[in-house]
């Protein structure tokens, strides 16, 4: 799996064959399209999706081109889940959460449980991003919540994200999946 800010950029990219296969580096070429699935975002907006697919010309690899916006296999949009997420760092449990998002109680403890899991890998990822990016925005020690203080690190890399390479204004969230390569919920995020 790819994650892509743009979605129709990295479809024209594709086709030029400018994306690299993230196994071996070989040169990506069109390979169909991903089943369509509907996604729950924000606001009970449904959206439906049909990615893009990718084979690798060097290597018999084969990956999905995922706008940011999603989470691989997920059925809500990546700020959905960011909202539980940012809920839960602030010390609010998953009932109350699922009640404010209109989402299952039970979805919403396995997102939390899986990020509670990975807190460390995000903070790392997070860390990294913004020493690489702009070591004044990193975050404060002071959170005695591991997730609250890995969203912490994954706002700051995304911030200095956008202010060092202008992401446009594609959303906290979705840069936030990019920077997890859509590994948010992971067992262990990828960074």
């Amino acid at each position: 799996m790819i994650e892509v800010f743009d979605a129709v950029a990295a479809r024209l990219a594709l086709g030029r064959r400018m994306l690299r296969c993230p196994d071996c580096g070989g040169a990506l070429r069109p390979w169909g399209r991903a089943r369509a699935r509907t996604v729950r975002d924000l606001g009970g907006e449904l959206l439906t999706v049909r990615p893009d697919r990718a084979r690798c010309t060097a290597c018999p690899a084969t990956h999905v081109v995922l706008d940011a916006r999603l989470l691989s296999g997920r059925a809500y949009t990546v700020r959905f889940v960011g909202q539980a997420l940012m809920g839960a760092a602030r010390g609010r449990g998953h009932r109350p959460l699922a009640a404010e998002l209109g989402a299952p109680e039970s979805t919403v403890r396995g997102w939390l449980r899986r990020a509670r899991q990975s807190a460390h890998e995000l903070w790392t990822i997070g860390v990294r991003a913004v020493v690489a990016l702009d070591p004044s925005a990193l975050p404060t020690l002071d959170r005695v919540n591991p997730l609250a203080h890995a969203v912490e690190a994954l706002i700051a890399a995304a911030l200095a994200v956008s202010r060092r390479l202008g992401a446009g204004d594609r959303g906290l969230w979705p840069r936030i999946a990019v920077l997890t390569r859509g590994r948010l919920l992971a067992r262990s995020p990828a960074g």
